[in-house]
């Protein structure tokens, strides 16, 4: 397609180990899955995207750094694939409909707290596969109730959803979502929408 460009190789390696961060929106109802086709032209409605890169990804658009709120100073937004290969440039992708809740965490995820009586659970990380796999679940050590993983409270450092979009080379706290963004998003899909931070998701 014209005026597109492919992401650098780099990409279809394994990203765990990288040090990357992503901005994620997803529905407040991880059950929720709203039409990804309808929520991808809500971005490129807002220009938050533009030309794709890949199945699902997008470059940045003029509106990103509109609808992309950074506090304090403005930072340098680099909006195209470095020649080196890098993945440190500002794009979009669209995940899912998952058949059930995809849970995102990252190296920077606090942790979890209980929605009901609010104790963290500490040892979360060496529990996380079994409660992924459904052979376990969390458990409170205060109250002792259990919880879905998707319903634990990950104070935006970690993210639930069905469908989710992900604003890559973000960084936690460095940049929050525009009320317009969520309105836009709310509207489309008639339900409220949150954000969180968590690492870049690599889905190959």
């Amino acid at each position: 397609m014209a005026g597109s460009r492919l992401l650098p190789r780099k990409c279809c390696a394994t990203i765990g180990a990288m040090s990357l961060s992503s901005l994620y929106l997803a529905p407040e109802d991880p059950q929720s899955a709203p039409d990804v086709d309808g929520v991808t032209d809500v971005l490129r409605e807002l220009g938050l995207i533009d030309q794709p890169l890949a199945p699902g990804i997008y470059s940045a658009g003029t509106g990103f750094s509109r609808h992309v709120i950074y506090a304090g100073c403005s930072p340098f937004l680099t909006m195209q694939p470095p020649q080196d290969g890098s993945l440190q440039f500002c794009h979009a992708a669209m995940h899912g409909p998952y058949p059930q809740p995809r849970l995102v965490t990252g190296p920077n995820t606090v942790k979890p707290r209980c929605p009901a009586c609010r104790a963290p659970l500490a040892d979360w990380r060496e529990h996380l596969e079994q409660w992924l796999s459904g052979s376990a679940m969390p458990s409170c050590p205060g109250c002792e109730k259990s919880w879905p993983v998707h319903e634990l409270d990950w104070r935006a450092h970690a993210i639930s959803g069905r469908v989710l979009i992900e604003l890559r080379n973000v960084f936690p706290g460095e940049a929050s979502p525009s009320d317009m963004l969520l309105k836009c998003l709310h509207e489309q899909s008639g339900a409220p929408w949150r954000y969180a931070w968590a690492a870049y998701l690599n889905e190959d």
